[in-house]
């Protein structure tokens, strides 16, 4: 029981893994034996290493310590794979009189459900190399249908086009 719970301090730091490498875990704590379990009830030691083990420190985690190999030889099969959609928008300086504009349509699958009657949208901007703590919304223009108006939007004219408030 003492040695699980020994193992279970090494393990776990305030309930995050720490120290889970069978060999480091070994050298930490001793497992136990018969003989070692009357030395220690003889001279009141525990299991526990009362050093910490080099191996801990070791660049190499997963080998024992003080173990000698007459080769460092480890081989791996890397494999990686990414998908991703990229957009790289480049404007250059902002010129006050002609603000850029960033265009978009929501489209739904044939055969998706038809979506409730004010669906949220969330968009996500980031600008790189800005010093601002948000990016401002002047206009946002709506096309298509007749938009009833919602929260933020400032006001709603007969073309579909809303204003967000600022």
């Amino acid at each position: 029981v003492v040695t699980v719970y020994e193992l279970l301090e090494e393990m776990l730091d305030n309930g995050f893994p720490l120290a889970t490498e069978s060999n480091i875990l070994k050298e930490m704590i001793r497992p136990p034996t018969i003989l070692r379990t009357m030395v220690n009830t003889l001279t009141g030691t525990s299991n526990f290493e009362e050093r910490l083990p080099s191996g801990q420190l070791s660049t190499i985690p997963w080998r024992r310590s003080g173990v000698k190999y007459t080769n460092n030889e480890a081989y791996f099969d890397v494999i990686e794979e990414i998908d991703a959609i990229v957009l790289v928008w480049d404007i250059g300086r902002l010129n006050p009189q002609k603000l850029p504009n960033l265009r978009g349509s929501l489209s739904l699958q044939a055969g998706a459900p038809k979506p409730e009657d004010n669906p949220s949208i969330n968009i996500a901007l980031k600008i790189q190399q800005l010093a601002i703590s948000g990016l401002k919304v002047n206009r946002l223009d709506m096309y298509g249908e007749k938009y009833k108006p919602f929260k933020g939007v400032k006001y709603v004219t007969k073309a579909g086009k809303f204003q967000v408030r600022t």
